[in-house]
């Protein structure tokens, strides 16, 4: 456990060397907070303070970073723990590490900052710790359409619930329900039949993902401007154009709520104040968040990401 720590702080000080290189500022955002964004997939740690509450865990400094983009803080990243209420496994923790960044521009700026962040670390990693492989950029670039048509014949995006219930059932694909949601039956052709086909011998990103899975994200042609990240198979880290228009951001968040409602989940207070400063960000924003556990754990090999976690429940 001795190596993971010093392996740690040895990957932070790189990180922070690249983003001060370019003129980032790294900020600290609460851990502690009223309200965290509703995503239907995501759900948060309840605490009580001095008996009032619940108040959460943030799941993602996301809304309170956002809020200081609109006072003129153009770059910005963040080390922190992030804290979700989720089953754990080899690739999730309740508690985890996270490091999150903005600056000016769209996902392809950030998408491109993201393969010279990960050149960057690990090269340093196999040049001063003696592990892992640089990874030289560019990395492949995936459409997600393009992967379905290729690998399925089927274009998902062109179907809607029950037509691509239908048609997979006539295909003999197994394992899914007349009951499953669209975003459930794309779900697992993605994983069975889409993901084990892409080749995993070199980092790659995936792009043009369904705005339903992206609430605070930017949409065209009815895709979210995003994208992921995956080394080995696993997604390490995900980001896209920042949603600026306050409207559309509350509405997307109501969609949110309704969907937790339906899966029988605590439906979120609206923060106002994050909708308000929307209105106040000037320029166009991209913001990535990447899991430095996963990163380690790939980097070393390890196939749990307990190995790399120095403290655990």
């Amino acid at each position: 456990m001795l190596k993971i720590l010093r392996l740690r702080h040895y990957l932070f000080q790189r990180i922070r060397e690249f983003f001060e290189k370019r003129g980032y500022v790294e900020v600290e955002t609460p851990y502690i907070v009223k309200t965290v964004p509703p995503d239907p997939h995501i759900d948060p740690v309840s605490v009580y303070v001095d008996g009032q509450g619940p108040l959460f865990l943030h799941t993602s400094p996301e809304i309170e970073m956002k809020k200081l983009l609109s006072r003129n803080l153009n770059r910005i990243f963040q080390i922190c723990r992030v804290f979700r209420a989720e089953k754990e496994d080899r690739l999730h923790r309740v508690e985890f590490t996270m490091l999150e960044w903005y600056r000016e521009g769209n996902y392809i700026d950030t998408l491109k900052e993201t393969e010279e962040l990960l050149s960057f670390l690990t090269s340093s990693m196999e040049r001063d710790f003696g592990i892992g492989r640089s990874l030289s950029p560019p990395f492949p670039v995936y459409d997600l359409e393009e992967l379905f048509v290729r690998f399925t014949g089927i274009n998902p995006f062109r179907l809607d619930g029950v037509e691509l219930y239908e048609t997979l059932k006539k295909r003999g694909f197994l394992g899914i329900s007349k009951d499953d949601l669209w975003i459930d039956i794309f779900f697992k052709v993605f994983l069975e039949t889409i993901e084990p086909a892409i080749d995993k011998s070199t980092p790659y990103f995936i792009v043009g993902w369904p705005s339903s899975l992206s609430s605070m994200a930017k949409e065209k042609n009815g895709k979210a401007e995003r994208f992921e990240l995956y080394i080995k198979g696993i997604e390490i880290a995900n980001g896209y154009s920042e949603l600026l228009c306050p409207s559309e951001q509350r509405r997307r968040f109501e969609r949110d709520n309704l969907e937790r409602k339906r899966m029988g989940k605590k439906e979120m207070e609206i923060e106002e104040d994050f909708i308000a400063c929307l209105s106040q960000i000037r320029e166009d924003y991209s913001g990535v968040a990447l899991g430095v556990e996963r990163l380690i754990m790939v980097i070393t090999g390890e196939k749990d990401i307990g190995s790399v976690t120095p403290f655990s429940l």
